[in-house]
């Protein structure tokens, strides 16, 4: 019974780092510039 709540706070830590990475990745993200998808290339 012990190493299942020791896989389960295992899966939460993972889950909970993977959710960090996300949200960092979103709101420090560079602006597009229009131009990159509206012109010809």
């Amino acid at each position: 019974m012990r190493w299942i709540v020791g896989i389960v706070i295992g899966l939460g830590i993972v889950v909970a780092v993977n959710i960090a990475f996300i949200v960092v990745a979103v709101t420090g993200a560079d602006q597009i510039d229009p131009t990159y998808t509206s012109e010809k290339r």
